[in-house]
């Protein structure tokens, strides 16, 4: 009787080992919820926006693959040179730049899966993005654990890790 107790006490062990603990982020399998943010865009000569909210303020933001830094002019985050003061070198020569923090939401709609904020640190400088206001780059698309651009539908998908 004695081994047959030791023997369910082992196996009732293992079975709490094995199971994800409350809390822990681990959800059991086919309980796990993808979370995706559907946000509205415009595609135009060759480029896709988005309509955001920086610190407040409306927006238009390019979707840039190709750019490591989110980016942002000064007319949209004025600084007051509190940040940490950096220099980026261009093909038409150098900018002056701030890392400053920044509150940003792509999208504009009040619906939560229309939308998705951040609040990171980003690129400020006296640069020209043509009809932008900044740059979305690859800190924050990265972010994700996957990044549809559905142009049948204009609307970026945002897939949470």
């Amino acid at each position: 009787m004695r081994i047959g107790r030791v023997t369910i006490a082992v196996i009732g062990l293992l079975t709490l080992v094995s199971s994800p603990w409350p809390g822990s982020g681990q959800e059991p399998a086919g309980e796990h919820r993808t979370r995706e943010h559907r946000v509205p865009f415009i595609a135009r000569d060759g480029a896709v926006y988005v309509r955001a909210q920086v610190n407040g303020n409306r927006a238009i933001l390019l979707l840039d693959t190709g750019a490591v830094f989110t980016t942002f002019n000064l007319r949209l985050v004025p600084t007051n040179e509190a940040g940490s003061r950096i220099t980026i070198n261009m093909a038409k020569g150098s900018v002056l730049a701030f890392r400053l923090p920044v509150g940003f939401t792509l999208g504009e709609s009040n619906v939560r899966e229309e939308r998705c904020s951040f609040h990171q640190d980003a690129i400020v400088g006296d640069f020209k993005f043509g009809a932008a206001d900044g740059v979305v780059g690859l800190d924050v698309l990265s972010l994700f654990q996957s990044v549809t651009f559905d142009f049948k539908n204009s609307v970026l998908i945002l897939e949470d890790k």
